[in-house]
């Protein structure tokens, strides 16, 4: 669950709310060109990857880089994959340009929020904690900032469905962004009221049920878990699931 929060300067643009960090990410190779192209390889295919694209433009270095990322999660579903990759992307062209880590940080958030690839997703990813509480939007160490919700997520079980879910149409339609602000403060008051796991994933089912973007795979996958007595969640945003049943549960 979460709130967008738009500003004029994108180093306030973002979104409050929680994460749940795991140990699946992306891996990324970065090399220098003798001339200005930039080329990207997705999982070993050839992409034009706009968000990477886009940050490493950004930084101002005056030569290409061939760029290849590899992502231990599927895209375009909730798992923060456009913002793992692009910053892993920048964090290595800044190396082989003498730059600094903020100016990797400034880029990805830049690229993510301007493009749609996410709202914050940053900010959590470099958190110290294994739930934070994203409570100041904005770039991590810019502006940014999270909190610890004192919650230990073990042992999570992730169920993928075929078709991703594309976050940019849904967080840059405006009405749909009302409809999520609305849905996201009252969820978040909620946890926060209350901030046990049962509470976040009893919130979370609501704040996916009121905005109604879940997938019939997605409802029917959190109603038989929880039939089984389970935890489990929709994605933010994907056509997803997150849940405590073991593996050979789900």
């Amino acid at each position: 669950m979460f709130r967008p929060v738009r500003a004029v300067n994108v180093m306030e643009t973002g979104s409050l709310g929680y994460g749940i960090r795991m140990d699946l990410g992306c891996r990324a190779k970065v090399s220098l060109r003798d001339d200005k192209d930039i080329v990207i390889t997705v999982n070993g295919e050839v992409s034009d990857a706009p968000v990477t694209r886009f940050a490493i433009e950004k930084l101002g270095v005056c030569r290409g880089f061939d760029i290849s990322l590899e992502h231990d999660l599927p895209m375009e579903q909730g798992f923060g994959t456009s913002a793992s990759g692009t910053y892993a992307a920048a964090v290595c062209a800044c190396d082989l340009a003498g730059k600094d880590r903020i100016s990797a940080i400034k880029a990805t958030h830049e690229a993510e929020c301007t493009l749609g690839g996410g709202l914050g997703d940053l900010l959590a990813i470099e958190s110290r904690f294994g739930v934070p509480m994203r409570v100041r939007a904005g770039p991590p160490v810019v502006r940014g900032w999270t909190e610890d919700s004192g919650l230990q997520l073990k042992d999570l079980s992730l169920i993928v469905f075929n078709e991703p879910l594309s976050t940019a149409p849904i967080i840059n339609d405006d009405d749909m962004s009302r409809k999520i602000a609305q849905a996201g403060d009252a969820a978040l008051r909620s946890f926060y009221g209350n901030p046990t796991v049962d509470s976040l994933f009893s919130c979370a089912n609501t704040f996916s049920q009121e905005i109604g973007l879940e997938s019939d795979e997605v409802s029917s996958g959190i109603s038989k878990l929880r039939d089984k007595g389970y935890r489990a969640g929709m994605c933010m945003l994907g056509n997803s699931i997150y849940t405590d049943a073991p593996k050979d549960k789900v």
